[in-house]
C-alpha cells in the first residue's frame, strides 16, 4: 500500500521533482539555487516532494517552506563530492575520484527513486537534467506507470548528443515522456530532429524580479562599500568554467583599457578555472582592472546587479563543444534595469533582444569591447519590463500547465 501524504481534504496533485542540484542548507551560495525556486512555486500549485543527492552536514530528510525533501547517500560523506554544485561533468573531468564516485551515485538514486515511488503516489514527476535522472525516471516512471516531464538544462543534452548511442537515449526518453521542457530552442530543435513527435514546449529557468529591484539599503551600502569608488562598473555572475567565455572578456578589458579610463571589470563565482583566470589577467596586464569577489550568497547579489554599469555574458563553446542553455544571470540583470551584453551562445529568447540583451556580432575579444564601450558610453535604448515574462510566477504557471496538461 502506497503512503498518501496530503493532508486531510488537500486536492492538490503530488509532484516528485528530482535532481542532482539542489541547495544543500537554506541560504546556500552554493549549488544553483533555480531547481529550489522552480519547486518553490510550483507548491502553489502540488503538493511537492524534491529527491535530491546528500552532502556532508546536510539532513537526509527535512521539510523546507512545504516541500518534503529527502536526500540520497552514495557515498561516506567527507567522499560525496559531486553534490557541491560544481556539476557532475565538470567534477567527471576533474579526476579519477570523481569517477569512481558516480557509479555509487547513479545506483543510489536508482534505488533511492524506487524506493520512494514504490512508498507514496505521485501525479507526476519532473526531473532536471537528461543524465543521470531523466534516464533514471524514465525507466521507474515506465515501471511505476508515471507521468514524466524532463527539464533539459544544456549540459545534459551536449553530452548525450556527441556521447556514441548518446542521441538513441535522447530518443528513448523523448518517445516515453509526457514533455521534455528545454531552457532553449535550439536544444527544442535538436530534439525535434532525433524525435519528430517530441512534445519539447521552451521555457527558461525563471527568477524573482522584484529581487533585483527592491534593494535592502544596508546590503547596497556593504556593497558598495567593497568596490572601487568612481569608476564605471563591468559585471559578470557565474561559476568560472570554459563555457562562461571569461577568457575572452578579459581579452576585451584589455582592449578597453585603452579606450575608456575609470572601469572595473567585477567577477562573482567560483570554480576550478579561477587560478587560471587570475594568471591569465595578470600576463595580460589587466590584474589591477579585475577585481574576483569568489562566492556571493544569492541574496547579495541583487546589490552588485544595482551597482554595476553593465552585465557581461560573453558565453562560448568549451573544448566538448558544451554551450550554455539560458543563463539567468540575463533575466536577473536585466531586471535590475541594467544593459547585457552577450554572445548567441546565450541562447536569449528573441523578445529579450529589444528588452535590454544587446548580442555581440561575432563572439570575438574586440566585438565584445567594441558592445561593452558602446554601453558604457551610454548609447543604448531598452525596454525592461520584457524580461518580467520569465517570472518564477510565470515559469510555474507554465510547468504547472504542462505537467497537468
Amino acid at each position: 500500500m502506497k503512503e498518501n501524504t496530503a493532508p486531510a481534504g488537500s486536492r492538490k496533485r503530488r509532484l516528485l521533482i528530482v535532481s542532482t542540484t539542489f541547495p544543500r542548507f537554506e541560504r546556500d551560495s552554493g549549488p544553483a539555487p533555480f531547481v529550489f525556486e522552480l519547486a518553490r512555486n510550483l507548491l502553489n500549485y502540488f503538493q511537492i516532494t524534491v529527491l535530491a543527492p546528500h552532502y556532508k552536514g546536510a539532513a537526509e530528510h527535512e521539510v523546507w517552506q512545504g516541500m518534503e525533501i529527502f536526500r540520497f547517500k552514495y557515498l561516506p560523506e567527507r567522499w560525496e563530492i559531486l553534490s557541491d554544485g560544481q556539476g557532475l561533468q565538470n567534477h567527471l573531468r576533474s579526476g579519477w575520484l570523481a569517477r569512481l564516485a558516480a557509479l555509487p551515485f547513479i545506483l543510489c538514486e536508482l534505488v533511492a527513486g524506487f524506493s520512494l515511488l514504490r512508498r507514496r503516489r505521485f501525479d507526476a514527476i519532473n526531473s532536471h537534467w537528461l543524465v543521470p535522472s531523466g534516464l533514471i525516471f524514465t525507466i521507474l516512471a515506465g515501471f511505476f506507470k508515471s507521468r514524466h516531464i524532463i527539464t533539459v538544462h544544456a549540459a545534459d543534452y551536449f553530452l548525450l548528443s556527441r556521447m556514441p548511442r548518446g542521441k538513441a537515449l535522447i530518443i528513448f526518453m523523448a518517445k516515453r515522456a509526457k514533455a521534455m521542457i528545454p531552457v532553449n530552442q535550439t536544444m527544442a530543435q535538436g530534439i525535434k530532429k532525433l524525435w519528430s513527435r517530441a512534445a519539447v514546449p521552451v521555457m527558461p529557468m525563471g527568477f524573482e524580479p522584484e529581487q533585483f529591484r527592491n534593494i535592502n539599503e544596508m546590503v547596497l551600502a556593504k556593497a558598495r562599500k567593497e568596490l572601487p569608488a568612481g569608476k564605471r562598473l563591468i559585471l559578470f555572475v557565474g561559476k568560472l568554467t570554459e563555457k562562461k567565455g571569461i577568457g575572452g572578456l578579459l581579452e576585451a578589458v584589455k582592449i578597453l583599457e585603452g579606450e575608456i579610463k575609470d572601469f572595473q571589470l567585477l567577477i562573482i563565482g567560483r570554480g576550478s578555472m579561477r587560478p587560471d583566470l587570475e594568471r591569465l589577467a595578470s600576463a595580460l596586464g589587466v590584474a589591477h582592472k579585475v577585481k574576483f569577489l569568489g562566492p556571493v550568497p544569492h541574496q547579495q547579489i541583487p546589490a552588485y546587479y544595482q551597482l554595476a554599469d553593465v552585465i557581461a555574458v560573453p558565453s562560448l563553446p568549451d573544448r566538448h563543444g558544451e554551450s550554455e542553455g539560458m543563463p539567468v544571470v540575463v533575466l536577473e540583470g536585466l531586471a535590475s534595469g541594467k544593459p547585457v551584453v552577450g554572445t548567441s551562445f546565450c541562447s536569449v529568447p528573441e523578445d529579450l533582444k529589444p528588452g535590454g540583451f544587446f548580442e555581440v556580432s561575432e563572439p570575438t575579444p574586440e566585438a565584445l569591447a567594441k558592445e561593452l564601450k558602446k554601453i558604457l558610453d551610454g548609447h543604448f535604448r531598452a525596454e525592461f519590463s520584457r524580461v518580467n515574462h520569465y517570472s518564477w510566477q510565470e515559469v510555474a504557471k507554465f510547468y504547472a500547465e504542462v505537467i497537468s496538461g
